[in-house]
């Protein structure tokens, strides 16, 4: 009995003196400070001598059970091409391929190493060989050697060592937090090999690195208590729906000072001085996990994404008395089951009445101003938490508290402080005025009337008429015909004013002089040239043949026979007026039809 007691006493003994062996975990500050150090570089050299083994674990295997194929590549995992197919001899099935990268410290250099892991399932019994094939890693060519394994249906084996996977909860919420255990048992002999790299595969997943723990407890492992090195962590489903989630990662030895060794109820248990002194690429089974979304119908306001069941002591108030102007600070204290790491205190609301400044994380409070004396009492503040194990929302609102507002006013004398910081003479305010200053319609802010949200598209309407502007004058520019036939309708309007003016004062000379000079303006664009360099056989040619043959042409001819007159020594008799009005007329409409 009391060997018995001993043996029950060490195994209870057994897990906390081995965790006190394992190295202390290292705080977020002095993990940035390594990120930020000078990292050793990677050795280069051996890309001139690139080695590659193939092996397979266990040797020795019976029909229907799950092996793998080993490949080790003393390289970088980004600078190998693995092939999607190779070929596999007939009897042996193909499964998942894994693979991970490990950098080796050999000194000041790194030496990188990858390994590919093959899960296949033999189907036959027999003697089965991969033949070897190449890689390409940095655009060489290397060789994977082959590597052969034994069905045998009677044969004693070994499963082939891996990891084991173990979750809090497999059905799970959107977003809702669960603890991840990988569990590395012992090898022959009860040698411990810690875990290094480890990684989770599957997709949609986001752990915490804050949150990472490990240690070396004695499990319960396929009914036999033995030791393990567990790797533990948070993780938190980032998708919906049903999801895949697998381990991998590399033993390496735990310790360097030497084999540590425990006796307890499984047997002597080392810690380090393994034969096996290479780092071995392990893998876990997969575990299937369904992610429901969030219940969205039954929110409630102030979700932030705070999952477990929480409470909220009653909120503390700095003061109950203040003025209108003076912060108060409202203190916020949660509690409940569920992992604090990443909780979101609640939003501040908006108010007219208040201010709310929230406080910096990771304190839960926020600082109350009050903009206004008809306040009676704190704003409600809406928040809430989403509980996994029953699919509700809790509600967790801050309620509103009662305060009383001063009417004391502001204080009649102001300190003031000059540029040394050092207090001068305090300003005393001034009087009442006499008579009201300048008095507004309301007091409503401009940013929420309607003429203030239309106001915010003018320099959108400004910036497209400026690039209107400048396509017609790039237009303009390019068509200068358009410029000088828009000047020539204008012109010609105010001659035909001034025309029209001299005809009303019966003087013939202004009459004929103002019809010519119409007339050179209406044909101006089409030649181009000034109006006062045309003549009367250029005014012809912007008719047609058979109006220059007729009416149009003879008052043509005759307003420019006038005009010529004028400058001769002869002295000429006045036009007819009535019958030439009418006839000028005719002929400026048509030439200003052809503007």
């Amino acid at each position: 009995m009391k060997f018995l007691r001993n043996i029950f006493f060490l195994l209870a003994l057994a897990p906390q003196l081995l965790q006190a062996q394992v190295p202390p975990q290292i705080s977020p500050a002095a993990a940035a400070q390594m990120i930020m150090n000078p990292q050793p570089p990677v050795d280069n050299t051996q890309l001139r001598n690139i080695l590659a083994s193939a092996e397979f674990d266990p040797p020795v295997v019976r029909p229907g059970e799950k092996f793998f194929y080993r490949v080790t590549i003393n390289a970088t995992q980004n600078s190998i091409e693995w092939p999607d197919k190779f070929s596999v001899p007939a009897g042996l099935r193909l499964g998942l391929v894994t693979r991970g990268q490990l950098s080796q410290p050999d000194g000041t250099p790194f030496r990188p190493l990858t390994e590919f892991l093959c899960e296949i399932t033999a189907t036959a019994s027999g003697h089965f060989t991969i033949p070897n094939f190449s890689v390409s890693v940095g655009g060489r060519a290397v060789e994977i050697p082959a590597a052969s394994i034994d069905v045998q249906a009677n044969a004693a084996t070994e499963p082939p060592r891996k990891l084991s996977l173990e979750v809090s909860a497999t059905n799970l919420f959107f977003g809702q937090p669960f603890r991840v255990r990988v569990i590395s048992p012992a090898a022959q002999g009860n040698h411990i090999e810690a875990l290094r790299d480890v990684q989770f595969n599957g997709g949609g997943f986001l752990t915490d690195k804050l949150a990472t723990h490990q240690s070396i407890e004695v499990i319960n492992y396929d009914g036999q208590l033995k030791p393990a090195f567990i790797y533990e962590t948070v993780a938190t489903p980032m998708a919906a729906g049903a999801m895949k989630l697998s381990a991998q990662g590399f033993t390496v030895p735990p310790f360097s000072a030497g084999p540590i060794t425990i006796t307890a109820g499984g047997g002597p248990v080392t810690l380090g001085g393994s034969a096996q002194t290479s780092p071995v690429f392990l893998v876990s089974d997969a575990v299937q996990l369904k992610v429901r979304p969030l219940p969205m119908p039954s929110e409630l306001p102030g979700f932030t994404g705070a999952m477990g069941k929480f409470f909220s002591d009653p909120p503390q108030l700095a003061t109950n008395r203040v003025r209108v102007g003076e912060p108060v600070h409202l203190k916020l204290n949660f509690h409940g089951e569920g992992s604090l790491t990443r909780f979101v205190p609640p939003a501040p609301p908006r108010s007219r009445e208040w201010q709310i400044i929230a406080d910096s994380p990771p304190d839960n409070g926020f600082t109350l101003i009050p903009q206004t004396d008809d306040v009676r009492a704190t704003p409600a503040i809406p928040f809430c938490s989403f509980d996994a194990t029953t699919g509700q929302y809790l509600d967790l609102t801050i309620p509103p508290m009662p305060i009383t507002i001063l009417n004391e006013g502001l204080p009649v004398k102001l300190a003031v402080f000059d540029d040394n910081e050092k207090s001068s003479a305090p300003l005393e305010l001034s009087g009442l005025v006499p008579t009201p200053g300048k008095s507004v319609a309301s007091l409503r802010p401009p940013q929420l009337c309607g003429w203030f949200l239309a106001l915010q598209f003018l320099p959108v309407v400004c910036l497209i008429a400026l690039w209107r502007w400048d396509e017609w004058r790039r237009f303009l520019e390019a068509h200068p015909e358009i410029v000088r036939r828009r000047k020539a309708r204008h012109a010609l309007r105010r001659e035909k004013i001034k025309l029209q003016t001299v005809w009303d004062a019966g003087d013939s000379n202004g009459f004929v002089r103002h019809a010519a000079e119409a007339m050179r303006i209406a044909v101006a664009p089409h030649f181009p040239a000034q109006p006062r360099a045309l003549v009367c056989a250029d005014v012809l040619a912007q008719i047609t043949e058979t109006e220059r043959g007729g009416t149009a042409g003879e008052t043509v001819q005759k307003i420019f026979a006038a005009a010529d007159a004028q400058f001769s020594l002869a002295r000429q008799a006045p036009a007819d007026l009535p019958a030439s009005k009418a006839e000028v007329d005719a002929v400026l409409l048509k030439l200003e039809e052809r503007l």
